[in-house]
């Protein structure tokens, strides 16, 4: 069988059937399916998390995994580009599976996050998947399969509060771990024998120390946030860390400047529509996480026990309040996806934006009845569609077609550091009124819920604000934005 050869830049390819690439494609989805159901099998269990390990420090559970992936996409991404993206991929899958037989079997809350971490490390396996199927498949059928992986994903935030609820209720949460570790092991297998390695091998330079500085300091800065409730919000030692991982923060910003292929290009961050939309995926991602890690904490609460709140609902009962907010989310995508080509992508960010924002609110002052939490979760389940699609629109469109790698990489960074933001931030809010213990579980008031819930409010209100201030530019590829001498994927 002769390959393939394609226009420069891009992977001689073996010619494949119809059939063969859908199949291929459907093991590169499976794969890649491990990362929304490292959030939505684990936020259900949250609670009996935080009661098995004694902690109130919840929030470190989600935090761990989009620090550790905000610094290790862009390296795995260039280890990739270096050593083949299929083994990478089984790397990252490996590494995957230990974090999750760490977190089923940790005796302490440390060890249990640092499984937590090696799961964000392994889940870079998305940006390699992308350019494994642009290698693999036939040209005509890429921007399908594109599309394949992101509707996978979508069903998984179905698909995966039903089962993980399942699990939980049954095996109690380290049933969701061992479930994650059959998957990764399975599917990996799978694609260790049938799907090829891509051809494509470029020389790169990997910033490593750019990386372990952002993830340094985002850290010590998220320490001190998740610290100030029981140090005190003006205490010497909160100030300390919010300061000093501050401080780390504008140090690598500082250091970006000198590598020749550094994780970020702050460059094209000088360019205004660049620069409000890596803003606007960090508030919009900050609203996906934070809601997804409230709404499990929020109705699994015993009514009884006289906070003002709670439904006392199962994990696998959970489903009902996220599953509608799924479905409607997976609707507006492809109709914000529409409005984008009509209208642009600017102004489907202003609704979605505001949707996210007007759900928050409705949340924070309708949550006495199933039917008022429902009302505020088609909301948000309409503005995180929304707002979600037309994020990698805005970016193609405010840069040039050579650096949309590099600019798709930033977009990533930049959402996953909003997630740890937000699930951090979240706990430290809620935690403001007093927290009370109940056994070994850390229970919130009722106001606590109120404050967070309008913090997301405010979190989509400014991601709409970057609409409006995007609706002022023309957004359109544009030529000033620098083109770095080789292309950084991340």
């Amino acid at each position: 069988m002769h390959n393939m050869p394609l226009s420069p830049g891009e992977a001689e390819r073996a010619p494949l059937s119809r059939g063969k690439s859908f199949a291929l494609l459907a093991l590169i989805i499976l794969l890649v399916e491990v990362i929304p159901l490292a959030y939505n099998f684990v936020t259900p269990a949250l609670p009996e998390i935080a009661k098995h390990f004694g902690t109130a420090n919840v929030g470190w559970v989600i935090t761990i995994v989009t620090l550790v992936l905000a610094a290790s996409t862009p390296l795995v991404g260039k280890l990739g580009d270096i050593y083949g993206k299929k083994r990478m991929m089984l790397v990252s899958a490996a590494v995957f599976g230990a974090g999750s037989v760490l977190a089923a079997l940790a005796p302490t809350f440390e060890l249990f996050l640092v499984g937590r971490g090696l799961q964000g490390a392994g889940m870079a396996i998305l940006v390699l998947a992308y350019g494994l199927i642009r290698d693999i498949l036939p040209p005509s059928i890429i921007p399908v399969a594109v599309g394949f992986v992101a509707t996978g994903m979508g069903a998984s935030t179905i698909l995966g509060p039903i089962i993980g609820g399942y699990l939980i209720d049954h095996f109690g949460y380290t049933g969701v771990f061992w479930a994650q570790l059959t998957h990764v092991a399975v599917v990996g297998i799978a694609v260790a024998i049938f799907v090829p390695e891509t051809t494509l091998r470029t020389r790169s330079k990997l910033d490593v120390l750019g990386a372990v500085i952002l993830g340094l300091g985002a850290f010590v800065l998220l320490f001190g946030i998740g610290k100030a409730a029981t140090w005190g919000y003006t205490a010497p030692q909160t100030l300390l860390c919010v300061g000093g991982g501050l401080a780390v923060l504008a140090g690598w910003l500082v250091y970006e400047r000198t590598p020749k292929e550094p994780l970020i290009d702050l460059q094209m961050l000088r360019h205004g529509p660049v620069a409000k939309t890596l803003a606007a995926s960090g508030f919009v991602q900050f609203v996906l996480v934070s809601h997804s890690m409230l709404i499990p904490m929020f109705v699994m609460t015993d009514p009884d026990l006289g906070l003002g709140y709670g439904f006392g609902v199962t994990a696998l009962a959970v489903a009902v309040y996220t599953v509608p907010t799924g479905i409607v989310s997976m609707i507006a995508g492809p109709v914000g996806g529409y409005f984008t080509r009509r209208i642009g992508p600017a102004p489907v960010l202003v609704f979605g934006g505001a949707a996210l924002s007007l759900g928050s609110v409705l949340l924070a002052t309708l949550h006495d009845s199933t039917a008022q939490m429902m009302f505020g979760q088609l909301v948000i389940g309409l503005g995180l569609g929304s707002a979600t699609a037309t994020l990698p629109n805005l970016i193609m469109r405010t840069v040039p077609a050579q650096t949309q790698g590099i600019a798709g990489g930033m977009l990533n960074l930049s959402g996953s550091l909003g997630s740890a933001i937000g699930s951090q931030m979240m706990i430290a809010i809620v935690a403001i009124p007093g927290v009370v213990l109940v056994g070994r579980a850390a229970q919130y008031s009722e106001k606590g819920f109120v404050y967070a819930f309008f913090a997301l409010a405010v979190s989509g209100l400014l991601a709409a604000v970057m609409g409006l201030l995007l609706t002022r530019n023309k957004i359109e590829r544009q030529a000033d934005v620098a083109v770095p001498k080789s292309e950084m994927v991340a």
